[in-house]
This record gives structure tokens, sequence and C-alpha cells, in this order.
């Protein structure tokens, strides 16, 4: 299996995130679906900000007319994968 972050291989991935909000630390699993991958257009490892075709394409997939984008403190991800069979 391919461990290409870019690729979705057998439909959406799981995330495990913590967010390390100093006020409000918590831990959020997300479901995405392969409609709500984006590639990113910057040359890494320049961290973007949310552009505006960016933000139009995130509004339009969280079905908002004017949303609000707040950047994690340090976010932690993790990819949950099924794991193999011992």
């Amino acid at each position: 299996m391919s461990h290409d972050p870019t690729t979705i291989i057998n439909g959406p991935w799981q995330l495990l995130i913590l967010d390390r909000d100093p006020t409000d630390p918590k831990w959020l699993v997300a479901t995405i679906a392969p409609g709500d991958v984006r590639p990113v257009t910057s040359p890494m490892p320049v961290i973007p900000d949310v552009d505006e075709v960016t933000q139009a394409w995130a509004a339009a997939a969280a079905g908002l007319h004017r949303p609000a984008f707040t950047r994690l403190v340090h976010p932690e991800v993790w990819r949950i994968d099924e794991g193999g069979q011992r």
C-alpha cells in the first residue's frame, strides 16, 4: 500500500487530530471524502494562507456562505488505517 498522503486508496480517510489550544485542548476524529481533498499549489515547505479560491471551495463544501477560518496552534494529525492481520 502506498503511503502517499495525497492519495485516497479505498474510500474516505479517517483522521485523528489533536488541537493543542491551550484554553481548550481536544481530540477530534474527522472523515475526509475524496471530493474533500484539494492540492496545495504553493511551493512547500512554505505553509500557505487560505487563499480566496480555497476559501470559496471550503465554503461550498461546508455549505457556508461566510465561513471564518481559524488557524489551529500546532495541530498533530494522524491518518487512521485498518491494521493488518496478525
